[in-house]
């Protein structure tokens, strides 16, 4: 059976009612999964305890723009810390992720001459949510 390439993907922040997908260059979810081992008397048992996931997002700077997705994170997170922003992820077409993150405040600035980019690195509230078809 030949490889699968996966070439499709889009990731898309829904903060305040408003949807921006424009300038994200890499998006993973990724889970942390903890499993506790105990020995019996019987040999080792092994239970599942918990699941920490986190959604890191790189991405271009966009300040001063018209609807600026880092003054809008800025504003978020300075105003409705407690507040969640949607993501939709989508891994590829028929495999979308949908979960919620609290705002992060952006970091400001970068290295010349290049462009100014940033990672976002935000904790997971609950569980992704996933729809395969």
């Amino acid at each position: 059976m030949p490889t699968t390439i996966i070439t499709g993907r889009d990731v898309s922040l829904t903060l305040n009612g408003s949807s921006y997908d424009a300038q994200a260059t890499s998006a993973v979810l990724s889970n942390e999964h903890t499993i506790e081992t105990y020995q019996t008397l019987d040999g080792r048992a092994y239970k599942a305890i918990d699941d920490q996931w986190t959604f890191t997002l790189e991405l271009l700077a966009d300040w001063g723009a018209a609807s600026s997705l880092f003054e809008a994170m800025w504003g978020e997170a300075e105003n409705y810390p407690n507040s969640t922003v949607s993501v939709s992820l989508t891994a590829a077409t028929g495999a979308v992720f949908a979960f919620n993150v609290l705002p992060i405040y952006p970091s400001v600035g970068g290295a010349a001459p290049g462009a100014q980019t940033d990672t976002w690195t935000f904790t997971v509230i609950g569980k992704p949510t996933e729809t395969f078809s």
